[in-house]
């Protein structure tokens, strides 16, 4: 498991040099700050798991807020699921509070640097626009 993290960490860090970026590391998650073209700063979550079949793939996620409780919205996430390039979203309970986030696996014996840099801009992207679509209907 050693090299496997060690393969993903060198992604990480080669992901952070095209991003221009930096990243933090912490009970096995990476942290990325990425900031998209419009000045916005997200943090996408960075982990190596294993799914049901044993394969290896490194998962990425970036809490959006808190959701609103409007049916109307709840169906649209859901519809954009399909629609989406990369990732979906999903809706954690944690602390008391139902958070919307956006979630991407990628695997990870194919994954390379431009790959998942191009992965974590576009969730932070998503989460932006999402974040404002939050804020107008609550």
């Amino acid at each position: 498991m050693q090299s496997e993290k060690s393969i993903l960490q060198k992604i990480v860090e080669d992901a952070c040099e095209i991003l221009n970026t930096s990243y933090t590391y912490e009970d096995g998650i990476y942290y990325i700050d990425v900031t998209t073209e419009e000045d916005n700063s997200f943090e996408v979550s960075i982990y190596q798991t294993v799914d049901s079949f044993e394969v290896e793939k490194i998962d990425c996620t970036v809490t959006i807020g808190p959701i609103v409780k409007n049916l109307d919205l709840l169906y649209t996430f859901l519809k954009n699921n399909f629609e989406l390039d990369y990732g979906s979203f999903a809706i954690i309970h944690e602390d008391g509070v139902d958070l919307l986030v956006m979630v991407d696996s990628l695997l990870l014996e194919s994954c390379t640097a431009e790959g998942l840099a191009s992965v974590v801009l576009y969730m932070a992207e998503v989460a932006h626009d999402t974040e404002a679509l939050l804020i107008k209907h609550s």
